[in-house]
């Protein structure tokens, strides 16, 4: 989850320096989940796609933009309410194999800022 309130600085600008810090290392994401229930979270949406849609990131990589509930936006998924978000969630955690000890793709924030 990001929560961001400095003035001047959105969720879009805070999404951007964690994909170009994880690009710098050599480490783009190939995945990215992005989920969001209001307008302050279509920067981010929006930011999100520039950004994955240009090098360095990879051309193949997952790209998923959701919003939540049935409204305008620039995410291309939407997902009715929180309890979808909960099981979209499991069902990647119970999908997904882990290997263990490789953190070569992790970013904490204070890495960033």
């Amino acid at each position: 989850m990001l929560k961001y309130c400095q003035q001047g600085i959105s969720k879009g600008v805070v999404v951007e320096q964690i994909l170009s810090t994880l690009a710098s290392r050599g480490t783009p994401p190939n995945f990215v989940l992005c989920v969001g229930d209001d307008r302050s979270d279509e920067d981010m949406f929006e930011s999100i796609e520039a950004s994955m849609s240009s090098p360095p990131h990879e051309p193949s990589a997952e790209v998923f933009l959701c919003t939540v509930g049935r409204k305008p936006s620039k995410a291309k998924y939407f997902l009715d309410d929180t309890s979808e978000v909960l099981r979209l969630l499991v069902g990647i955690a119970t999908a997904s194999d882990p290997i263990k000890g490789n953190s070569t793709g992790s970013l904490h924030i204070e890495d960033v800022y």
